[in-house]
């Protein structure tokens, strides 16, 4: 481009330059945008009215946030799974595509369900799959309502994390956890072009001057 020598004495320099801030903003506003989130919990003692017995939570949710307190309207999809060290003992999809699922045949939307997950911070909130756990009594198998309030913001009974299954309160336990880790994958950064870009753009910058 011959007139790039000639930078800023040239009509077309300045419309070159232009049109690359054009293409900045455009490459830079089509980048990734969306948090991939699996949190693990690993209990403080086994719920043990499962076979085998669940030592693990693991909770998996997508949203277009990228920043900021995630809540249950946010989601786009919600997965809880218990586990009993790797294998898979339970499985819930709550929320799929941004449509909240039923719980083995008990309808629930999005009023019946919460989920609290702070990105800045990275620090998981409160969450339960069905804030009404008795309806599940009616569930065409068993299903669990698995529920975490590390601040015991709703309750009784107060837990960090409890479990019961089938709307049945003698199968309530509230193991807690002794860890939980969550691997945050997705957060958006400019992409190569991008950054390629930027380096033109500032480089153009300063030899207007």
């Amino acid at each position: 481009m011959n007139n790039t020598t000639h930078c800023c004495n040239t009509p077309h320099a300045h419309t070159w330059f232009a049109g690359l801030g054009f293409t900045l903003a455009l490459t830079l506003g089509t980048s990734a945008s969306a948090a991939f989130v699996t949190t693990t919990y690993i209990l403080n003692t086994p719920y043990t009215d499962s076979t085998p017995n669940v030592n693990k939570v693991v909770v998996y949710w997508s949203s277009q946030l990228t920043s900021g307190q995630v809540q249950q309207s946010d989601l786009t999809n919600w997965s809880i799974t218990l586990l009993n060290n790797d294998t898979t003992v339970y499985s819930d999809t709550v929320i799929k595509q941004g449509s909240v699922q039923s719980n083995k045949g008990v309808a629930r939307g999005i009023a019946d369900v919460l989920f609290q997950f702070n990105l800045d911070t990275g620090v998981a909130g409160d969450f339960d799959n069905m804030l009404s756990g008795i309806t599940l009594s009616s569930a065409a198998s068993t299903a669990y309502n698995i529920y975490s309030y590390p601040t015991s913001t709703q309750g009784p009974p107060y837990s960090s994390l409890g479990l019961w299954k089938n709307g049945d309160e003698s199968t309530r336990q509230l193991p807690g956890y002794l860890t939980v880790t969550s691997d945050i994958q997705g957060i958006p950064t400019p992409a190569p072009g991008a950054i390629a870009l930027l380096g033109m753009a500032g480089l153009m910058g300063r030899r207007r001057r």
